[in-house]
């Protein structure tokens, strides 16, 4: 069922030119708004929601600022405005959910609380009431007059329960924090449930690893789970400082196959562990089913390289490595490795191992589930303006060739990728 509301709309040029004004009414959809004048033969036109870059709502207006070439303003509602306001966040944000992929697993519990969101240096990114939804791997916050966001488990540093205070503070690996509270009688329910989620996502992780890794003792295989939730790459050196044996083994999780171990070898002998980063997703540890990531990081040349892949026990599955170059506007490239490490691993993991996202150009992603994505998460903008091309990773004499090709494009800004055979 649809919602709608009189008032008056304006449609504007992104220099604030009126290229139309009328009297109408707007109408809710679940993947958009229509915006139609009074009289029965105007139409109107529908605004999707995955076209809008946000809402800014202020006095009696609300601007639409979207990511086409035109903006909306929204106005004399009157009394409904209110209510026309929360109407808009609920619906665009269960739209967002999906879009952004912000639910990571089945839902668990929900819980209406408060939020303060800042990031690293402390600026004040939104709060106010929200419903906070605990999923299998996934917080998602759904504030009353925000946009909806996420804090993935994987991605969690550090968690902090204040139990005088009825509160809990989240710090994300990217400087991220968000303080819960106001929980009303729920708090304790929170805690538990919270608690009892990441205790089964680390359960689940190990009692794979625990197959997969048959010689090695639970409290390593604990410590591994941790740098590795849900398959996000990790150093090579942090593995070996759990056991010199258990990080061997990983990496010959990867290059059992000759044939790609052969064609990557290039990439390989340019790393040290402190710049050679593996996850492992193990599906089935009995049978070694497991999705893999390799991330090879070279600061020298500029560049940070990835290839995907899956096993069937000795069957291969080994898909493109793609290649990226280390953006900075100051500073040494080096410092920089862990963030663009950071960028791939989110990408990765939070869009379901899918690398369509990383490079395909916008048009070829224009009626696809990652639309929105694209253009609204920062991470996978972050990952898409850097991109250099991509190689298959099955033939060493092309891999070879194309990978002297990217070094020599690395070190210059790119506008277009190179083209590789």
């Amino acid at each position: 069922m649809s919602l709608s509301y009189n008032l008056r709309f304006r449609r504007m040029s992104p220099a604030g030119r009126v290229t139309l004004e009328k009297e109408g009414e707007l109408v809710l959809y679940e993947k958009g708004f229509r915006l139609r004048g009074k009289g029965a033969n105007d139409q109107g036109g529908v605004v999707s929601f995955s076209d809008i870059k946000e809402f800014v709502v202020s006095d009696d207006r609300i601007m639409v600022h979207t990511f086409l070439k035109e903006h909306f303003e929204l106005s004399g509602v009157g009394n409904s405005f209110d209510q026309l306001v929360r109407d808009l966040f609920k619906i665009r944000n269960d739209f967002l959910i999906d879009a952004l992929f912000l639910k990571q697993g089945k839902l668990v519990a929900e819980f209406d609380a408060y939020f303060e969101q800042s990031n690293a240096l402390e600026r004040d990114l939104g709060k106010g009431r929200a419903m906070v939804r605990l999923y299998d791997e996934s917080i998602v916050i759904v504030p009353a007059e925000h946009d909806a966001f996420s804090l993935s488990i994987h991605f969690m540093s550090q968690q902090e329960f204040d139990d005088d205070e009825y509160s809990v503070s989240i710090t994300m690996e990217n400087g991220i924090v968000v303080m819960l509270s106001q929980f009303g009688s729920n708090y304790d329910d929170f805690q538990e449930q919270f608690y009892a989620t990441m205790s089964h996502m680390y359960q689940t992780v190990i009692n794979q690893f625990e197959y997969q890794f048959i010689d090695f003792n639970k409290e390593q295989l604990v410590k591994l789970a941790h740098l590795m939730r849900k398959g996000k790459a990790a150093r090579m050196k942090e593995i070996a400082k759990i056991d010199k044996g258990l990080a061997k083994k990983v990496e010959e999780c990867l290059f059992k196959d000759e044939m790609f171990a052969n064609t990557i070898a290039p990439l390989r002998s340019k790393v040290d562990d402190e710049h050679f980063f593996i996850g492992l997703s193990v599906a089935d540890g009995k049978k070694e089913i497991y999705k893999f990531i390799v991330i090879f990081a070279l600061p020298a040349d500029n560049l940070v390289a990835c290839t995907l892949g899956a096993y069937e026990k000795d069957i291969r599955k080994v898909q493109d490595t793609y290649f990226f170059r280390i953006v900075m506007e100051y500073g040494a490239a080096e410092d920089f490795v862990v963030q663009k490490v950071f960028e791939i691993n989110q990408a990765y993991l939070l869009l379901n191992f899918v690398p369509d996202p990383f490079y395909k150009d916008k048009r070829e992603l224009k009626n696809s589930i990652y639309k929105l994505a694209i253009r609204k998460l920062s991470y996978l903008r972050a990952l898409r303006s850097s991109f250099l091309g991509r190689c298959p990773s099955i033939l060493p004499e092309l891999f070879s060739r194309n990978f002297d090709k990217v070094l020599e494009k690395s070190r210059v800004a790119l506008h277009t990728p190179p083209s590789v055979e």
